[in-house]
């Protein structure tokens, strides 16, 4: 599968901008694993993988995605466990199935069934009538990242090429 079509190095990002605690003066008994932080986590990450599907230029109304992928997620948490989330969604602010890549060094909590950080979010949103790519694309990744010699290029890549090269490995 030729990933090059739905993933640009604009999309890429190696080091998501959110962390565990944020910056600034925290409130006093500030618990980093409350439900209010992990909500803030949460946004905050789909928030920086919006920007990315949007620097596709495939976006015409950043927000409105935003919007879209915060509801899905509300709706089913999209980690999967050993360290990797798919945040996606189908909707009509895309106009081809695009997707973008963010990695966390630090590990981030986010609903992961085994309870463990999670430290690659691939993205996705497609239109809604665009199932068969979307559906191929994830089971396809999905499958790549079973294997954890897989996942470590991931975890790695010191660029987005490395990245892009990774995903040559996917069938």
């Amino acid at each position: 599968m030729n990933f090059r079509r739905f993933l640009s190095p604009e999309a890429i990002h190696l080091d998501l901008a959110t962390t565990l605690i944020p910056e600034g003066e925290l409130p006093e008994g500030f618990d980093p694993m409350s439900r209010q932080n992990l909500n803030r986590i949460r946004e905050s990450v789909i928030g920086e993988l919006s920007d990315l599907l949007a620097a596709t230029g495939e976006v015409p109304h950043r927000n409105r995605l935003l919007k879209d992928l915060l509801n899905r997620e509300k709706k089913a948490g999209t980690a999967t466990g050993s360290g990797i989330a798919f945040p996606h969604v189908r909707t009509l602010q895309v106009k081809s199935f695009i997707m973008a890549f963010g990695r966390s060094r630090e590990g981030l909590p986010f609903d992961a069934p085994d309870d463990e950080p999670v430290h690659l979010f691939f993205a996705m949103a497609a239109p809604p009538y665009d199932d068969r790519t979307y559906l191929k694309v994830y089971r396809s990744l999905a499958s790549l990242l079973l294997e954890p010699e897989h996942r470590e290029q991931f975890l790695i890549a010191d660029d987005p090429s490395e990245i892009l090269r990774a995903l040559e490995l996917v069938r």
